[in-house]
């Protein structure tokens, strides 16, 4: 490789290295919009129950590389429904909309054995990342849940705690 080439390609991965840096530092916001604060936390949760289904469940599921851990992870109904069962404020409901892009910039903090010795899960393993929503800080909680024989990790849960 001739070193013009070299230097290019060098360059090339700095780039790519602070991209990645930069995206890691700005923090996501999520703003409600005037029209949403008019509606109860139930009809909130119906409106993003809709298009977080329209926008993340798909078949073949919908694949999101993890740039801290270099995984592909599946979006499944179980973390819309995770989501829906365990939402009960406003910010987390709207927490959702970022699904895809907390996922994909998430840190990674941990896998440990599945507890409950689920048949099929392996480990699971947990993420972390960091939204403002109307606002405030939170950081978004997110459990991957990982299968070795079929090669699969799959987002099982995903909240929004304020920091």
């Amino acid at each position: 490789m001739s070193w013009g080439i070299y230097t290019m390609v060098h360059c090339l991965h700095i780039l790519v290295f602070v991209e990645i840096k930069i995206a890691e530092i700005q923090i996501p916001e999520i703003w409600e919009t005037e029209e949403e604060k008019k509606l109860t936390i139930g009809d909130l949760k119906k409106k993003y129950l809709t298009i977080a289904k329209s926008k993340f469940i798909r078949n073949p599921p919908v694949l999101i590389f993890n740039r801290n851990k270099n995984w592909q992870i599946e979006l499944s109904r179980r973390v819309i429904s995770e989501w829906r069962i365990k939402s009960r404020t406003r910010e987390r409901i709207l927490s959702i909309q970022k699904l895809d892009v907390m996922l994909e910039y998430a840190k990674f903090l941990d896998t440990v054995e599945d507890t409950k010795n689920t048949p099929g899960i392996d480990s699971v393993s947990y993420f972390e990342n960091k939204c403002k929503i109307n606002g405030k800080l939170f950081k978004i909680n997110i459990t991957v849940k990982n299968q070795k024989l079929l090669n699969r990790n799959f987002a099982y849960y995903y909240s929004a705690t304020e920091i």
